[in-house]
């Protein structure tokens, strides 16, 4: 598959080669419309930033869910295989009081949320 490209502009046109001509000579002669604003570097820095504490920030309020609900998860399963008697006394207390349980954890995982997020709005408020 041997290419020869030395002979393509023999089978043009005089006239298509300075038609061609003209317009990439009209191309580079005009303004660009699109300009860059000067600070482009840094907006472009800040929005990555951004995404990536809340990134950050959403993995960190995972692992304190997890941690919520997986110590206490591991430490009855634990009660429950060593068979002690202490499991029905749990059970029946997390039973009788599961809403307000539920209700606890949701103030705390919310509050924890709500400060993650207004703390990290106010620094870049207070950035500007």
């Amino acid at each position: 598959m041997n290419m020869n490209f030395e002979n393509t502009e023999e089978k043009w046109n005089l006239d298509e080669l300075k038609l061609i001509d003209e317009l990439l000579k009209e191309s580079l002669e005009q303004d660009l419309l699109v300009s860059i604003p000067t600070d482009f570097a840094d907006l472009v820095t800040e929005k990555v930033e951004k995404r990536k504490s809340v990134r950050e920030a959403l993995l960190r309020m995972l692992m304190m869910t997890l941690g919520y609900i997986g110590i206490p998860g591991i430490a009855f399963g634990l009660l429950y295989y060593l068979k002690s008697a202490k499991v029905d006394l749990i059970l029946d207390l997390v039973f009788t009081y599961k809403y307000p349980i539920l209700f606890g954890v949701l103030c705390i995982l919310s509050i924890q949320v709500a400060d993650t997020f207004l703390l990290s709005r106010t620094k870049d408020q207070l950035d500007q």
